[in-house]
């Protein structure tokens, strides 16, 4: 336990480190003064997809709204249906490689009057699928390169803000039946990753 202690102590000090020596490698390329990368490219299109992600597997619009501040919004499709979201992010460097903190909101138009099969065979039932609104709230890491390439990934949780957004319509799931449905469909860890270009500027 001391060894893991150390190492992931290693890791976190290697990584504090690289992100605070980052130069405005920008300068350079873009010929002005301490200028950030995102100061350039304010405008950023990108695939999504995760588990519990701001679309599901979908498409995102990010723009930057100051050099340490962006707005993400995207569509998709996900276990809830159709999936809109949107969010606000801080970074905490202006810098090419940053962490960040993002809260937002999403939403799942849910599947209307389909019903779904259960994947149980000992335990057979039916549901649908209804409007499944979130507030999401993640920490991440951005990479934009200078040259456009933008990458994230993102942890946090998305938090369900209803009772509930599945009706059970024949049969009755079990304990476990309930937990997965609950796991699948309801509040849970969110898992992200983001690959896109980003472009536009001054």
């Amino acid at each position: 336990m001391k060894n893991l202690n150390l190492l992931l102590s290693i890791l976190l000090l290697s990584s504090f480190q690289l992100i605070t020596a980052q130069d405005y490698s920008a300068t350079k390329i873009f010929g002005q003064n301490e200028l950030a990368v995102r100061e350039v490219r304010r405008n950023a299109i990108a695939l999504n997809i995760g588990w519990n992600a701001l679309t599901g597997v979908g498409f995102t619009y990010h723009n930057y709204l100051a050099k340490q501040m962006g707005i993400d919004l995207g569509v998709g499709l996900s276990s809830t249906g159709i999936k809109f979201g949107g969010r606000f992010r801080y970074l905490f460097t202006p810098k090419n490689f940053s962490p960040y903190l993002s809260a937002g909101f999403n939403y799942g138009l849910g599947t209307g009057a389909f019903e779904y099969d259960s994947p149980d065979e000992d335990n057979e039932y039916k549901y649908t699928i209804g409007s499944s609104p979130f507030a999401q709230i993640t920490g991440g890491l951005e990479y934009l390169s200078n040259k456009g390439f933008l990458f994230q990934f993102d942890l946090g949780y998305a938090i369900l803000l209803t009772d509930s957004n599945y009706e059970i319509t024949e049969g009755t799931p079990n304990s476990n039946n309930q937990r997965a449905l609950d796991l699948a469909l309801g509040s849970g860890i969110v898992f992200e990753l983001t690959f896109g270009y980003a472009f536009g500027g001054n």
